[in-house]
């Protein structure tokens, strides 16, 4: 008689690191039944897609919930959490103006403050702000700056430019 040789499923090892996203509280109450759970479940369920497409469904919806739970009853949590979207709004608005700002000389010389224009070309021009004060705006990398004041590409891949700081 040929035993077939024992085979173990990284599954469990798998699902254990999935549950560790669940918040504390819950799991210092639920692990040990989540992996009961899941150990059932795989030994009994004939199809593993079926199975797994179950696990991650149930994973996703029960996960979803305790967040919730867990969001209205810590206040600092809202409160951070609106910060963020705060945050996020305000970081967005500023990257939005930089780009409108930088992608034609007018643009850049409203954004500047200039008065009057000067002089204008494809790649460069001047202008006066209000206070007097002649100011030189150039064409850089199909952006317009402040001559002078050209951005620095910090990560470079090739020729492009990953992230640059003005």
């Amino acid at each position: 008689m040929n035993a077939k040789p024992c085979v173990l499923s990284h599954a469990p090892r798998f699902y254990e690191r999935l549950i560790s996203l669940y918040p504390e509280a819950y799991l210092a109450k639920h692990r040990e039944e989540l992996l009961q759970n899941f150990e059932d479940l795989e030994r009994d369920m004939g199809s593993k897609k079926w199975f797994w497409m179950f696990i991650i469904g149930d994973f996703t919806k029960s996960m979803f919930h305790e967040y919730m739970h867990y969001f209205k009853t810590h206040r600092w949590t809202q409160f951070a959490v609106a910060l963020m979207i705060v945050l996020a709004a305000l970081a967005t608005w500023q990257i939005v103006t930089l780009q409108k700002a930088h992608s034609s000389f007018a643009n850049y010389a409203a954004f500047r403050g200039c008065a009057q224009v000067t002089g204008e070309s494809d790649t460069s021009g001047t202008c006066t702000l209000a206070n007097g004060q002649s100011i030189t705006i150039v064409k850089f990398n199909g952006r317009w700056f402040l001559q002078g004041d050209l951005p620095v590409c910090m990560i470079k891949i090739g020729s492009f430019c990953l992230l640059d700081q003005p």
